[in-house]
């Protein structure tokens, strides 16, 4: 492979490379535009994973203050392939700038060579056709403003519908919780109650017990002992006999 032959491949993959870059952040945005209407059912999963963080922030700290720079933070966190957008555009443009560089040395190259005119032509027309294919795709992508429109998008979906169902949820199970204290409170007073009751009966109940139980053994107990009976029954004996 000739000097000539390998600038010229080194330009078109550097300047295709960049360009594809550029398509992948166009297709990247656009896909999360056209889904961030529905992320309730959307199969994107950078928009789950900004859905369910979302709700976990607004979980652990009982909302979100701003969402908007909630949205912004997200955006700049996204990666593909370990890249952030932002780095991708910039590493498409430097990769163009590398393209432009190499075709410039193989000119350079053919000048001091000696080569014609129309032989360092080719280089030329990569270039420019190349120049003009990327600022195209910059023109079409639109980083800018599609990604104004996503933000714009994601805000609006977690600002009035995530948002909105959560706090419901909230509240709703804020008066579940109160319910059941209400429930709860109201049957510990039935319960002290029923135990003060059962408190105030417990000794009645028990004098009672106590006074029908002297009244039995004042009943069951006999009138005179057994020597006064003995005593007794012997006086009977004497008085019937001096009768008789």
């Amino acid at each position: 492979m000739t000097k000539e032959t390998t600038t010229m491949l080194l330009t078109l993959v550097f300047m295709a490379v960049g360009i594809l870059y550029q398509v992948a952040i166009g297709v990247i945005y656009q896909r999360m535009i056209q889904q961030a209407d529905t992320l309730s059912g959307t199969d994107n999963k950078l928009l789950r994973q900004c859905k369910e963080r979302f709700i976990n922030c607004y979980k652990l700290n009982g909302g979100v203050a701003n969402i908007p720079v909630f949205v912004d933070k997200y955006i700049n966190r996204i990666r593909i392939l370990g890249m952030s957008i932002n780095f991708m555009k910039h590493l498409s443009g430097q990769l163009m700038l590398a393209g432009v560089f190499v075709a410039g040395f193989g000119v350079f190259s053919g000048i001091i060579e000696g080569h014609r005119f129309v032989d360092l032509l080719p280089y030329y027309i990569i270039s420019l056709f190349g120049i003009y294919l990327y600022l195209s795709a910059m023109s079409i992508v639109d980083m800018p403003g599609r990604r104004q429109m996503l933000r714009t998008n994601l805000t609006d979906y977690l600002e009035n519908t995530v948002a909105q169902r959560l706090e419901h949820g909230i509240v709703e199970k804020e008066k579940l919780l109160w319910e059941l204290a209400q429930e709860k409170s109201a049957k510990a007073e039935k319960r002290s109650r029923a135990e003060i009751r059962a408190a105030e009966e417990t000794p009645a109940q028990e004098e009672d017990s106590f006074l029908d139980a002297d009244e039995s053994a004042e009943k069951k107990a006999p009138v005179f002992s057994q020597e006064e009976a003995h005593e007794l029954e012997e006086i009977l004996r004497t008085i019937i006999g001096n009768r008789i």
